[in-house]
């Protein structure tokens, strides 16, 4: 082979090459957004909560009762070191008389053991049941132990916040503010005994409202549900009680947040960019950066504002996306702006209008695409991923 083919050759395989794998991508994750079962009013962007329940024991008073008696305890102490001493004179003396009776007993037992006949001894001695001397043990003293100070178990007792219990509910989507009023109203827990069995019910209205106007209203825990299979003598009441309130609040937010709030969700998706090669493809490269970016700014925890200004910047290159699709050259595989770009700006575009949940753009993208279908020449894995595109565009 002369120099001449040679070369020609080397040309033909350094621009299959390069074509092959000039395709470049950049994953990133970020928050979605679920869209709420019953979307707000736009001009709600506040909330407020409020938290009324029976309870109005406060830390406070339980430690100052748990110190009234702990020093009630203190002041006993002396009382109940004498009645312990008292009380093991009392079993001391006994002690003696006690062994006297275990061995009057084991010799009355011996006696009408020895009477058996021999047959009738072996049998009860391989029963284990020859008379055997039990010798009560001798009583030791042991003293009461001087009292000592404990913190009360908050878990066991009612202690609520009614403030705090507000503060915990978190409407996902919108500010502390007062556009809205969220109240939750918590009865105190009944209990039921039936067949060994206890049951409870603990009536718990919420009411959702914008001024004077009930937006919605839903009871939770208000008929009998099964609590243990204990009788409600026997368990610790408060303890239930307590855990049952902290479960209806979680229930009261998960619900609030299904029906009107914004729940984060992540996800992750991938921008496809060519190789950016002697910088001919400066606007698809500058278009992934600020795609990039505008993913990167939706946080789990990010404002509204913050949202809409990264929803408004991927609307803004998807126009960029859609300009420089107009410039493809379908049946030149060697143009700048050839078919294989085109495949990536498809991808890209698909990916951002599910992501914004935008089914007119998304249905309007993939139009355009199956027209050019026969034109991209789609190889296996590339139609795999757009039918997997093409399925979540249908759901939306």
């Amino acid at each position: 082979m002369n120099k001449k083919y040679l070369l020609a050759f080397a040309c033909i395989a350094i621009s299959l090459s390069s074509v092959a794998q000039r395709t470049m991508s950049e994953s990133i994750s970020y928050f979605n957004v679920k869209t709420p079962n019953n979307p707000l009013e736009e001009s709600i962007k506040s909330y407020k909560v409020i938290v009324e329940t029976p309870y109005t024991l406060t830390v406070e008073e339980l430690n100052k009762q748990s110190l009234a008696e702990f020093e009630v305890e203190k002041a006993n102490f002396a009382q109940v070191l004498k009645d312990s001493k008292a009380e093991f004179e009392e079993r001391l003396a006994g002690h003696d008389e006690d062994v006297a009776k275990a061995e009057a007993r084991y010799d009355k037992e011996m006696k009408n053991f020895k009477a058996l006949t021999l047959f009738e001894r072996l049998s009860l001695t391989e029963q284990g049941k020859k008379p055997q001397l039990k010798v009560p043990s001798k009583p030791t003293y042991v003293e009461p132990r001087e009292p000592v100070y404990m913190q009360p178990n908050l878990d066991d007792h009612l202690i609520f916040d009614n403030q705090v219990l507000a503060d915990n509910v978190e409407l996902m989507g919108y500010e502390k503010g007062s556009d809205l009023l969220i109240v939750i109203n918590i009865s105190k827990m009944v209990f039921q005994d039936n067949g060994g069995q206890t049951f409870y019910a603990q009536p718990t209205n919420l009411k959702v409202m914008k001024g004077a106007t009930v937006i919605d209203e839903k009871n939770f825990d208000e008929e009998f549900q099964f609590l243990t299979s204990s009788n409600s003598n026997t368990i610790n009441l408060e303890r239930y009680e307590k855990n049952n309130v902290n479960k209806i609040m979680n229930h009261i937010s998960n619900y609030i947040n299904e029906e009107f709030g914004f729940i984060p969700v992540q996800s992750s998706i991938t921008i496809e960019f060519p190789k950016n090669k002697k910088r001919k493809y400066d606007i698809l490269e500058n278009a992934k950066i600020k795609a990039i970016s505008a993913y990167r700014k939706l946080k789990k925890d990010v404002s509204g504002e913050t949202r809409q200004r990264a929803i408004d910047e991927l609307i803004a290159v998807r126009e960029i996306w859609k300009s420089e699709l107009a410039k493809i050259d379908y049946a030149n595989k060697k143009a700048l702006m050839n078919k294989e770009v085109a495949v990536m700006i498809f991808y890209n575009l698909l990916q951002v209008d599910i992501s914004l949940k935008d089914k007119v753009q998304a249905e309007e993208t993939l139009a355009l695409l199956q027209e050019r279908r026969i034109d991209l020449d789609l190889n296996n894995g590339e139609k795999s991923a757009f039918t997997r595109l093409e399925e979540q565009v249908y759901k939306l």
